[in-house]
C-alpha cells in the first residue's frame, strides 16, 4: 500500500488523468483523495460518483446538468456534476460499467473540456482533473468490444494499482487498530484491546471483500467486547469457518497442507529465535528476504501484531 500512497503523491501535482485499478472495497477512493490531496487543487472541490448507480435515462442530466423545461420535471436549471467538481477533481468510480452510448458522451466532454446542459443551446467551458476507478478489467473489455479504446487512452494517462488485501497482509493489524480507533471514537468509548490470536485469525483469512470488508468485521468485534479486550470468540463465524474449512482441505490436498505445515514451521522457527529475522533465516535455510516474503505471505504476526 506504500507503493500505491507514493505514487498517488507523486503524481499529485499533475494535472493529467488518472485511473486507479483494483478490487472492490480495496481503497481506491482513498487513493484518489490522497492524489487531490497532493495537488495544486486541494482547495477546490473533489466531487466523487459512482457510475454503476446512475440509471442510463439520468446520465446526462446528472452529468451535465439541465436546463428549466429540458423534459418533465425539470423545474428549474440545475448544474451537473462537471460544473460542481469545475477547478477541482471529479471521482468517476466504477468507469468500467458505463454503457457505450454514455462512454462516448463522457469522451466527448473530456477531449473538448466543455459541455452543453440538457436542452441548452450553448456550451461552457470546465476545468475539471478527472480520476477515474474500476474494478474490471478495462483491456480485456475492449478486447470484447465493451469498453472505448479512445477513452480508456484518455482516463489512463496515469495509473496507479491497488493490490487486494489478501497480497498484502502486512497492512491487516495496521488496518485493524486504525479501525478500532476509528470506531470505537465514533461510538464514544475506549478503543479496546486485540489479542494476538484475534490478529493471527485476521491475518490468514482471505478477505474476499478486501479492506472494506475487515472494517465491517472490526465494527462487529467491538459490538462484541464489552470487557473492553477483543478476542477469538468474537470472531464471525463465517471467518472461522473459512479458515478451519482451508486448514483441513480436501482429502489429498497436498498443496493447501504444505502451505499450512511451512507457516507453522516458520512461526515456531520465529518465535525460538524471539523473532530476530537473520538467526531464524540462518536455521531454515532462507535468505533474510525470503523469509520476509513468507512472513508476508502467510500473514505471520508477533503477539504485539507486528510482522
Amino acid at each position: 500500500m506504500d507503493l500505491a500512497i507514493q505514487t498517488a503523491r507523486m503524481i499529485g501535482p499533475s494535472s493529467s488523468p488518472v485511473l486507479i485499478e483494483g478490487e472492490s472495497g480495496t481503497g481506491k477512493e482513498v487513493i484518489a483523495r490522497i492524489v487531490h490531496a497532493a495537488s495544486p487543487r486541494r482547495e477546490r472541490p473533489f466531487v466523487a460518483v459512482n457510475c454503476s448507480a446512475i440509471p442510463e435515462a439520468l446520465f446526462e442530466s446528472e452529468l451535465f446538468g439541465h436546463t428549466a423545461g429540458a423534459f418533465t420535471g425539470a423545474l428549474r436549471d440545475k448544474p451537473g456534476i462537471f460544473e460542481t467538481a469545475n477547478g477541482g477533481v471529479l471521482f468517476l468510480d466504477e468507469i468500467g460499467d458505463l454503457a457505450l452510448s454514455l462512454q462516448a458522451k463522457l469522451l466527448r466532454v473530456l477531449q473538448e473540456n466543455e459541455l452543453r446542459r440538457v436542452g441548452d443551446t450553448k456550451t461552457s467551458r470546465i476545468d475539471v482533473r478527472v480520476i477515474s476507478a474500476t474494478n474490471r478489467d478495462l483491456e480485456e473489455e475492449m478486447k470484447h468490444r465493451r469498453f472505448r479504446e479512445d477513452l480508456f487512452f484518455r482516463i489512463s494517462v496515469l495509473k496507479i494499482y491497488v493490490e487486494p488485501l489478501r497480497r498484502r497482509r502486512e497492512d491487516i493489524p495496521v488496518l485493524a487498530r486504525h479501525f478500532i480507533v476509528k470506531h470505537a471514537r465514533l461510538h464514544g468509548m475506549k478503543p479496546p484491546e486485540i489479542t494476538a490470536d484475534v490478529l493471527r485469525l485476521l491475518g490468514a483469512y482471505s478477505w474476499p471483500g478486501n479492506v472494506r470488508e475487515l472494517e465491517n468485521e472490526i465494527q462487529r468485534l467491538i459490538a462484541f467486547c464489552p470487557d473492553g479486550k477483543i478476542t477469538e470468540l468474537a470472531v464471525s463465524k463465517r471467518i472461522r469457518d473459512h479458515l478451519r474449512d482451508e486448514a483441513a482441505g480436501p482429502p489429498g490436498n497436498l498443496k493447501e497442507r504444505m502451505a499450512l505445515f511451512e507457516r507453522e514451521l516458520i512461526r515456531e522457527a520465529l518465535e525460538t529465535y524471539a523473532w530476530n529475522k537473520s538467526r531464524t533465516a540462518r536455521h531454515l535455510g532462507l535468505t533474510r528476504q525470503g523469509l520476509h516474503r513468507k512472513v508476508r505471505r502467510f500473514g505471520i504476526v508477533k503477539q504485539d501484531g507486528a510482522v
